[in-house]
């Protein structure tokens, strides 16, 4: 009976993650796509003030207005802070209850006496209210399943829980980051650089070169600008110190844990998977900061 509610409430975690992953998986395509228009829009707009061939500025001016008129519309109904908002919060309430049931089959207080089982039950229907008015979103997804932990010792609770989180999450993801706002970086520059060697060439070249490239100038701006914006936006910066923060937190708990040679189950083991536990949900309660920083 014991195994199949912790499964139950495992396949809760399960499903709330994936929901949260789909959330963010839906905001990535909408920034990638208000990017790409934005870019296409300029360049097809600026072409259609320079080309001389009709059917072609036309066209182009056509498809450019509609690209740009797009970007605004997108921006309102995809981009809003209500649906990162969204995705965080369905994010809280699947790490919420995995925190939960890892304190649990650690056996840390509140889950070492006999109602253990009864404390987690009502816990997790607790954090399931952070989740109020996702339902929706939440029924999108299907009954997910994966196996569920077994009950841990300090050895298997360090491998399974600490060390897995860092090994095989946030250093890896703080890597992934970094690697991206490098590269939306150098591409920024790159196009920053280009529109100022085209800006040189348009000031001393003259009639017709100036007039044909003076206007695509202001396209490269743009489209530096936009990369710009879309990378502060995917906030790849901040989530790789965030990442890379809280890798170094849990291996220095861990390292502390190790060294005072205490032995679990006892006061300072709740103490300390409680404070691994805090380590992991504070990295999420640092993304609802960044968010509430924009309303």
């Amino acid at each position: 009976m014991t195994d199949s509610i912790i499964q139950a409430l495992w396949d809760e975690h399960v499903g709330w993650s994936q929901t949260a992953g789909r959330l963010k998986s839906r905001l990535t395509l909408w920034r990638s796509v208000v990017l790409a228009l934005t870019v296409v829009g300029a360049a097809l707009q600026t072409l259609a003030a320079t080309v001389e061939i009709s059917p072609i500025r036309v066209g182009a001016g056509a498809a450019g207005t509609v690209a740009l008129g797009l970007v605004p519309f997108l921006t309102r109904y995809f981009l809003t802070a209500e649906d990162t908002g969204k995705w965080l919060r369905a994010r809280s309430v699947s790490e919420g209850i995995k925190s939960e049931i890892f304190a649990y089959l650690a056996s840390a207080e509140p889950y070492s006496g006999p109602d253990a089982l009864d404390t987690l039950r009502k816990k997790t229907r607790d954090i399931r209210e952070w989740g109020r008015n996702l339902e929706l979103e939440r029924a999108k997804v299907a009954s997910p399943t994966a196996p569920a932990p077994p009950i841990l010792d300090a050895d298997a609770y360090l491998r399974s829980r600490v060390y897995q989180q860092v090994n095989e999450y946030y250093r890896p993801k703080a890597k992934q980051n970094a690697d991206r706002a490098e590269q939306f970086r150098r591409v920024e520059i790159a196009f920053a650089g280009l529109a100022a060697v085209l800006s040189a060439i348009v000031t001393f070249s003259g009639e017709p070169m100036s007039a044909q490239l003076g206007p695509w100038v202001a396209v490269l701006t743009t489209i530096g600008g936009s990369i710009a914006v879309h990378a502060a936006a995917s906030r790849y910066d901040f989530q790789a110190t965030t990442f890379f923060a809280t890798a170094r937190q849990l291996e220095d708990l861990a390292q502390d844990w190790q060294a005072t040679g205490k032995s679990a189950p006892s006061k300072e083991w709740s103490e300390f998977v409680h404070a691994c536990e805090e380590a992991i949900s504070a990295e999420n309660r640092a993304w609802m900061a960044k968010l509430d920083e924009q309303r």
